[in-house]
């Protein structure tokens, strides 16, 4: 083997040796850089509806009920019914002493019902003036009645058509029931609206039961659905991070790009947006801070 010959293969070695060299080093320079980078989770958006829940607890109350209210002035003697009595007509429900001279009169149910609730109790003085409620007398029958309290938020996500879901705190039991109503009311603490839900039940007496109620609400179809936690805001509106490749001397990359967005609606899981391409991969989670065009580390397959 002459001298040349020698040099050649000498050089081939070398080269294939700074070869070696120099992908272990591109790799190991990659690996270094990327193990730097933010690592990102991304979601596809997605079509769908925003979901809406209220919730809260109430008592169940007779569906007809009426107060009546002293029309004499006196002092309450004796008290001869209880809530929850069935009292016909002309039954005497209380005595009332009306002078020093201790003539008394009688407080007689008006009609057949059940009394739901007494205002007064016994040696109290009750005026015709002052509108005192002595009893409230309902009517026999299957309804029975609760109240959920709502805000002017939640009045957006309910309406007479939506359905609830009611359980007899209890009782660990379902029973089935339909907005009846939906006032606002007003006063010096708060403000809001009262739903009210009827229930029909022949077979348990329901008034005094505690009961939990749900109400859901699935709002319209949206075509652009991205989790709550890619949504953004600044000074100048919503936006979103999306992931786009970043190629470089390193090789291929990704970098973090902003997108402007116009919010829809949202849920406690999901926003409702306008502006997004529905193949934006967009970023719900970085393990640091980023911005627009921050280089990040993002595998996956486009699902989140």
């Amino acid at each position: 083997m002459d001298r040349a010959e020698s040099g050649k293969k000498a050089f081939k070695a070398i080269f294939a040796v700074l070869a070696v060299v120099l992908l272990a080093l591109t790799f190991l320079s990659k690996s270094f850089y990327n193990y730097r980078l933010p690592v990102v989770t991304a979601a596809l958006p997605k079509q769908g509806r925003l979901s809406f829940t209220v919730e809260g607890t109430s008592e169940f109350v007779y569906a007809y009920t009426e107060p009546v209210y002293a029309d004499i002035d006196g002092k309450i003697r004796e008290i001869l019914a209880d809530g929850g009595d069935e009292v016909k007509a002309g039954q005497t429900l209380m005595r009332v002493e009306l002078n020093a001279a201790g003539e008394m009169y009688d407080v007689k149910a008006d009609r057949d019902g059940i009394i739901s609730w007494i205002g007064v109790s016994k040696g109290i003085y009750v005026s015709s003036v002052q509108n005192t409620v002595l009893y409230e007398i309902a009517e026999k029958s299957e309804d029975w009645v609760c109240c959920l309290s709502i805000s002017e938020e939640q009045f957006e996500h309910i309406s007479m058509d939506s359905v609830p879901v009611l359980e007899l705190v209890d009782q660990d039991e379902w029973v089935e029931g339909e907005i009846s109503s939906i006032f606002g009311y007003e006063s010096r603490e708060q403000q809001g609206y009262k739903v009210n839900i009827t229930v029909r039940s022949a077979d348990t007496p329901l008034a005094g039961e505690r009961v939990r109620i749900t109400v859901k609400e699935d709002s319209e179809l949206y075509d652009t659905l991205i989790p709550a936690a890619a949504l953004c805001k600044d000074a100048t509106g919503y936006y979103v991070l999306v992931v786009q490749e970043n190629n470089s001397v390193l090789g291929e990359g990704y970098k973090a790009r902003r997108m402007s967005v116009d919010l829809l609606g949202s849920d406690e899981a999901c926003c409702a947006v306008r502006g997004l391409p529905t193949d934006e991969l967009v970023i719900i989670a970085s393990t640091s801070e980023i911005a627009d065009g921050s280089n990040i580390f993002y595998e996956g397959d486009g699902t989140g």
